[in-house]
């Protein structure tokens, strides 16, 4: 596990052989080691310059150090022993202990050391695991994160994501999570910002006891990888301010495109949001696809008295209804069809409003952030809205490049050009030969 960061850190960032077994260890295992912390290290690297001893093995020890060592080293029991262990076993498994030794065998023109390098960060991995235990493949550690588990960093434990209903869950099922986390877990349960439960620090032993147990309350785990993840709302069913049944459109797209396309394989992982009103409590615009329930006003301009003082004004939130030359005007393009203009009127001029739904495409958040766009096209139906739906990914398992979001793909074909495809039928028509194709076996999540 900790050889797999050694590439980052010695080939791509070119640190030395000690900095790169220091930092990668420290990524691996959580330690927080930072920049700063390699410089005390670094000077160890080649030999300390000159052949000595390895600068891999001194990144190790170093690592074994910050793992060990309580308040001094000296006072720190068996530590001594655990040096002496830790540099036998390199020097067995590498052939030597100095550079001048080492790097006969290992070093090559375009990598250097860095076979070396990875054969220390074994060495260290052998050195800090309990005896007996044998450490989980990366291939075995994939296939569990694809049923919902990720690794507790530099540890065998994992953090198992249980599926809700938007958030919803039945008595019964708490139950079931708390008795599931208590005896299989660390008795912990954490919220996610997609709405599953994570039930923390399930050993890998306990993987599948944990799958059979939850699966008797009819739970099931999931929601990671290049894949639609599970589609989330607000609660707009019951919220005073809601514009539409979030909890029947979202469980519709879930299971039509959670469910249904959970085996298809996509450029990234795709986020559906889908809330009930302009107040975008739940961020459907910074979703890869959000859906927002609308009710847009319809003003009858000739019943409007020209009020001094106008009710559908004062109840505007975002400004939008405004008195010019003592009569009502709606910018329509500032509008965000909230609704609570509706009924206001006194003389009746806006009674009724349109409800639908408006969807953005590209939004997304965390290290780079994007506001979605709106389509220009307020939707009617729930039927209309999975039909958008299904052409956005259709396009995006079509035209994505492995590795980008879905808004960079938007932004690389071009905002209209996608809209345009979205709301025409072509990529309907392709449906069969777009999922078909063998492609991005391997996406861009890693989460």
């Amino acid at each position: 596990m900790i050889r797999d960061y050694a590439k980052k850190y010695y080939l791509e960032q070119d640190y030395n052989c000690a900095e790169s077994v220091f930092l990668a260890a420290g990524e691996a295992l959580g330690l927080g080691l930072t920049d700063r912390d390699a410089k005390l290290i670094g000077g160890f690297g080649g030999g300390i310059g000159c052949g000595s001893v390895c600068g891999a093995l001194a990144g190790a020890v170093a690592v074994l150090g910050a793992v060990r060592i309580g308040t001094r080293a000296h006072a720190t029991e068996g530590f001594k022993e655990e040096c002496a262990a830790l540099k036998a076993a390199f020097e067995a498994r590498l052939g030597g202990v100095l550079c001048a030794e080492v790097k006969p065998r290992y070093a090559v023109p375009e990598q250097r050391c860095f076979a070396a390098v990875q054969l220390a960060c074994d060495v260290l991995e052998a050195q800090l695991r309990p005896a007996g235990e044998e450490p989980i493949s990366a291939a075995e550690i994939k296939r569990v994160k694809g049923l919902g588990f990720l690794q507790q960093k530099g540890t065998r434990k994992f953090n198992g994501r249980i599926l809700t209903r938007n958030g919803k869950i039945s008595a019964a099922e708490g139950r079931a999570i708390a008795e599931a986390a208590e005896k299989f877990g660390a008795g912990e349960v954490a919220m996610t910002t997609r709405l599953t439960l994570e039930v923390q620090g399930i050993p890998y032993e306990n993987i599948e006891s944990f799958r059979a147990c939850i699966a008797q309350a009819g739970l099931e785990t999931g929601g990671t990888g290049s894949k639609v993840r599970p589609v989330v709302s607000c609660k707009g069913t019951t919220c005073q301010y809601g514009l539409c049944d979030t909890f029947a459109l979202s469980r519709q797209l879930h299971e039509t495109f959670y469910q249904g396309w959970h085996d298809v394989l996509l450029p990234h992982k795709f986020k559906i949001a889908v809330g009930g009103c302009p107040n975008n409590c739940v961020k459907p615009d910074l979703n890869d696809f959000g859906v927002v329930g609308q009710r847009v006003p319809q003003f009858d301009a000739g019943a409007c008295r020209g009020c001094k003082k106008c009710a559908v004004e004062k109840n505007c939130p975002i400004g939008a209804a405004k008195l010019r030359d003592g009569r009502l005007v709606i910018d329509t393009d500032a509008c965000n069809h909230c609704g609570r203009c509706v009924g206001r009127c006194p003389f009746h001029a806006l009674e009724d409003g349109r409800y639908g739904y408006r969807v953005y495409i590209g939004g997304r958040w965390g290290k780079h952030v994007a506001q979605g766009q709106a389509l220009r096209t307020i939707f009617t139906s729930p039927e209309a809205v999975t039909a958008v739906l299904e052409k956005a990914l259709l396009l995006f398992r079509d035209q994505g490049i492995t590795g980008e979001r879905f808004s960079d793909t938007i932004d690389r074909l071009g905002f209209e050009n996608v809209e345009a495809q979205l709301l025409d039928d072509a990529l309907l028509a392709r449906r069969d030969e777009i999922l078909q194709a063998e492609k991005h076996l391997v996406g861009g999540a890693t989460c």
